[in-house]
């Protein structure tokens, strides 16, 4: 092993130093390569730059021909139409030359002639006016962006002059126009490009002007979003990102030095990473070779090196069981082994004198162990068993502690105990005086009673830890305190034990009326025309529920895998292969799994029964994938399915609400698109939900019930009232949507976080019409309290629906006046509308009811609802 270390000891620096070299070459290469594809942006952009240099010339040349001036002179003559129809034919040879057309018009568009159209045709009004207008401006010939011209009908590309009064003065009178196809410069791109993909991107609008490779479809197109905004940031660079097809591909671009475009070229991804990625790998795999071959060499050194090791072990193991040493191995041409093997020899014969020396040694040794006094005896008993022992003074001095008792107070030794004051060195200062008040009771019985307590001592490092004492005093034969002897035994480990087991009970507590209050609502908003068809729903809704809390189950709480959420939903059809799914591994957070299984049995029950999977040959296919702004698309898709219905046939039921309602549990939204081949969703899953999450510690509600018989007695009706409703799980959400609906109420809501409850909260308050709200304690793991503080502040009164047994007893209400009341999940149907009633009416205090002594901060309510019995 250590000549194995040893060559990995020369080697490593070697190649990490190679490395190094490779690392940095591979920069090279890559800046290498980067150079070259900017060098092709520049190319690019320098041959378009001298491309409408021509074009600029040439209409400013004809803008400054004699023809053209005979024309300005007799714009206004009677025969005006006979020049423009001579300079028609003339403008026209030279458009086409161009590959265009040219136009002359006014400063106010009004064309004079087309070359386009023939001459006396009517013209429209000239576009282009920025450009015109620039033109008219500046006296100088002016480059377009792209635009759709108003004959041509299809995006092109102009250059404006302005022609100038034939007096020779600075008066500017027309404009003439060369207009021209941008597939002029997309042929003069493709000729470039020499195999990669170049374009012309406007820096304005982020749109293609032309391109060397599908002009036609990119032509006042957008170029990708991480284009367009590469090009806006920088006159020259390099970016990455999918190209209009997908592909991965890097682009260089240079700005335009006549017009603000960018010229840029396009390399696959995998042929720009291959160009300096291959050097690295060579060097990778032949610096694995070279440790190989080393490590190699130094174990066959090695076997050479162990065979005289091992046999001087061997006559080493000999001297020291005493035995005859004769020569095991003959010299050895190594010099360390020849010494090593000749001093075993002449030490044989010194340990058989020292043995009998070393055995009366062993003997004084074993009898001095065998005394012990009696306060060892009783430190050992007390250490075996785990206790403290703590013996103090009269005026609380340490006299004496044993070696638990060090342990547990961070002690190294018994002298950094001895002699100190207990109570001012070990025991918390603010625990001090009734620690003292302890001892002086103890000392006042003269013995006839033991103390036991619990309190907390201060470790050496600040460490407060709790102990349980049980405490006696001994007294001389006058009565007098002598000492006292404390037993503790440090309980602080254990009482958190006890802690999270009871913490752990409210919260499954919590999770059980959760999903008795998540059935009860499937139950409740499930509709079905017949009864085996409603048992049907229920059943399937339920089942999916059950499905989803098993695989929680398996990773106590922790989360699900994705593809094992699909497969629990679809065993089934995934068995007769009529349902498949493929997608990276994704970890679903705790909170996601139960709404996604949701979500995918509506989608296998509507299947099943008017989709893919209610024919022989339909298929369901899912697919899902990471999104580069965060979160996950999952997308559902049917095939050879019966016919899809038109949209005005199909029917949107509680199912469709459901997944719509639940998709934005999940912190997303979802979209379905109904092709011919059948139905194909979209659902976006929100960044957070697909990440492992710690449990939110539970909490607890305030305690109280509804008053006995709520549930017999006739629905109350709450006409007008603007009632906030928040809570984050989806069929609950939604049947108190619609009970509260049914009571005359106005729903706010319903919020799934406390962002959303407070910002719907606060929204309402400044309009002054809210009444009352309904809220769940625990939103997504976070306390909906502050929501419950707001509220009240402004004399609000507040529901609490919940699954936990009671509020916790720490909250604080502040600022406001109003009641508070709370009603245990799953809710009953008439417990709802008596609390809300009673709450708004403060008709007593009810069982449950909590009143706040507290001011209110926006003074009178702005509004009132009526409440009363239905009917009234």
């Amino acid at each position: 092993m250590h000549l194995l270390v040893f060559a990995l000891a020369l080697l490593v620096p070697a190649l990490v130093g190679g490395g190094l070299t490779a690392w940095q070459l591979g920069r090279t290469y890559r800046d290498t390569a980067e150079a070259g594809l900017q060098g092709a942006a520049r190319a690019m952009a320098t041959a378009v730059d001298r491309e409408l240099d021509v074009v600029a010339t040439a209409v400013s040349t004809l803008a400054g021909s004699p023809d053209i001036r005979s024309a300005l002179l007799a714009i206004d003559q009677p025969d005006i139409n006979y020049t423009l129809a001579d300079l028609h034919a003339q403008m026209r040879a030279v458009g086409e030359a161009f590959g265009g057309w040219v136009v002359l018009v006014r400063p106010d568009g009004t064309q004079l002639f087309n070359t386009l159209l023939a001459p006396g045709t009517p013209l429209p009004r000239a576009r282009g006016f920025p450009w015109i207008s620039r033109a008219m401006e500046t006296g100088q010939v002016v480059l377009s962006d792209l635009f759709t011209g108003g004959v041509a009908q299809r995006p092109i590309l102009a250059a404006f002059a302005p022609i100038f009064s034939p007096g020779g003065g600075a008066q500017r009178e027309l404009i003439l126009i060369l207009a021209f196809d941008p597939a002029r410069l997309a042929d003069l791109l493709a000729e470039a490009s020499e195999g990669s993909v170049a374009g012309l991107i406007e820096v304005q609008h982020g749109r293609f002007v032309a391109r060397s490779a599908a002009h036609a479809a990119a032509v006042g197109n957008d170029a990708p979003a991480w284009l367009a905004k590469a090009v806006q940031g920088r006159r020259s660079g390099v970016a990455r990102g999918p190209s209009l097809d997908g592909t991965e591909v890097v682009a260089a671009y240079q700005r335009l030095k006549r017009v603000p475009w960018a010229a840029m070229v396009t390399l696959p991804a995998a042929a720009y990473d291959a160009a300096w990625g291959k050097p690295l790998i060579v060097l990778l795999l032949a610096a694995v070779a070279l440790l190989a071959a080393a490590l190699v060499l130094a174990a066959l050194l090695a076997r050479r090196l162990l065979r005289p090791v091992q046999g001087l072990a061997r006559e080493a193991q000999a001297v020291a069981a005493g035995q005859p040493t004769p020569p095991v191995l003959p010299s050895s041409p190594v010099t360390e082994f020849e010494a090593l093997r000749t001093a075993l020899g002449r030490a044989a014969e010194g340990m058989r004198a020292r043995a009998a020396a070393e055995g009366r040694a062993a003997a004084a040794e074993e009898a001095a162990a065998a005394l012990r006094t009696e306060r060892d005896r009783a430190r050992l008993y007390f250490d075996v068993a785990g206790a403290m022992l703590v013996v103090l003074d009269a005026d609380g001095t340490v006299r004496g502690i044993n070696r638990r008792g060090l342990e547990v107070l961070g002690l190294a030794s018994e002298e950094e105990a001895l002699g100190r004051n207990w109570h001012d060195t070990f025991v918390p200062e603010r625990l001090r005086q009734p620690a003292r008040d302890v001892l002086q009771a103890l000392a006042a019985s003269h013995g006839a009673w033991e103390d036991t307590h619990e309190n907390r001592l201060l470790r050496a490092d600040g460490e407060e830890r709790l102990i349980a004492w049980r405490n006696a005093v001994l007294n001389d034969a006058a009565g007098r305190l002598l000492a006292v002897v404390g037993s503790g035994e440090d309980i602080t480990d254990r009482r958190a034990v006890e802690e999270q087991q009871n913490l752990l009970m409210r919260e499954l507590d919590h999770r059980a009326k959760n999903v008795l209050a998540v059935v009860q609502s499937i139950v409740r908003l499930t509709r079905a025309e017949r009864p085996a068809d409603f048992a049907a729903a229920v059943d399937g809704r339920v089942r999916a529920l059950g499905r989803a809390h098993t695989l929680l189950a398996r990773t106590n709480w922790g989360g699900s895998d994705l593809g094992a959420v699909i497969e629990a939903e679809l065993a089934p059809y995934v068995a007769r292969r009529r349902a498949s799914f493929v997608g990276p591994a994704v970890r679903l957070a705790p909170e996601a799994v139960q709404p996604l299984s949701m979500i995918l049995h509506e989608l296998a029950t509507n299947a099943a029964k008017h989709g893919a999977l209610s024919r022989p040959g339909g298929r369901v296919g899912i697919s899902w994938s990471p999104q580069p702004e965060g979160g996950l698309r999952l997308e559902w898709m049917e095939a050879g399915g019966p016919p899809v219905p038109p949209a005005g046939a199909r029917q949107r039921g509680f199912g469709s609400r459901l997944i719509e309602a639940t998709a934005l549990q999940l912190g997303g939204h979802v979209q379905f698109d109904w092709q011919p081949s059948g139905l194909s969703c979209q659902l976006l899953i929100a960044a957070d939900r697909v990440a492992l999450q710690t449990l939110a510690s539970p909490a607890g509600v305030a305690k109280g019930e509804p008053a006995e018989g709520d549930e017999q007695r006739a629905p109350a009706r709450l006409e007008g009232c603007r009632v906030l409703v928040a809570e984050d799980e989806t069929p609950v959400a939604l049947e108190l949507e619609d009970t509260l609906r049914q009571l005359g109420c106005t729903v706010i809501g319903p919020a799934a976080t406390l962002g959303e409850a407070l910002r719907l909260a606060e929204q309402e308050i400044r309009a002054g019409g809210l009444d009352a709200a309904v809220l769940d304690v625990n939103l997504h793991g976070q306390a909906a309290f502050p929501v419950a503080d707001l509220l009240v502040r402004h004399g609000l009164p507040v529901l609490f629906a919940s699954g936990y047994h009671e509020l916790p007893g720490g909250w604080a209400m502040g600022g406001g006046q109003g009641q508070t009341a709370r009603l245990h999940k799953p809710l009953a149907r008439g417990a709802l509308a008596a609390a809300l009633q009673r709450l708004l009416t403060g008709s007593g205090d009810a069982p449950g009811a909590l009143r706040h002594e507290v001011r209110p901060s926006s003074g009178k309510r702005r509004r009132t609802c009526r409440s009363g019995p239905s009917g009234s």
